[in-house]
């Protein structure tokens, strides 16, 4: 496995810890029958463990977009015409990028360019090692995104 699969596997595998621990002392067994009881009955049984893995994954995401809200952002030069989702963004600047999964907040793709805001500090390193490197058929341009 990837150092980027390492770190995203580990982060699960605690949040999956934090979410049985909050279940068995905090939570309310009534409700979570209720829950339950819906979820059985609107889902078919083949389909439920990926849709509660799905849940699961959009929880982790938007946990750790919201983590940090007050960094820089930076334009990067792909989009989706490029196929390039955030995952694709967060694997080239923990990899290439040589940053901290931790450094990287919220994301946005749009069609032909990417934004993503990252820790102030590391903004300059991010710029060093991602601007003008050969990405999916194109130089990557990545700098300081221009304030609205």
């Amino acid at each position: 496995m990837s150092k980027v699969n390492d770190v995203l596997t580990d982060s699960m595998i605690s949040a999956i810890d934090a979410l049985q621990k909050k279940v068995s002392e905090n939570a309310d067994p009534d409700d979570l029958k209720t829950f339950k009881k819906i979820f059985k009955k609107t889902v078919p049984l083949h389909l439920r463990s990926w849709t509660t893995a799905y849940l699961f994954k959009q929880a982790v995401e938007s946990k750790s977009r919201q983590r940090l809200t007050d960094g820089t952002t930076l334009f990067v030069s792909v989009g989706k015409n490029r196929r390039v989702y955030p995952r694709d963004l967060i694997q080239l600047f923990i990899g290439t990028g040589k940053l901290n999964r931790d450094d990287i907040g919220e994301i946005k793709v749009l069609d032909s360019y990417s934004f993503i805001t990252i820790k102030e500090n590391s903004a300059p390193t991010a710029i060093d090692n991602l601007d003008g490197i050969n990405y999916r058929g194109r130089n990557l341009v990545v700098n300081f995104a221009k304030k609205k």
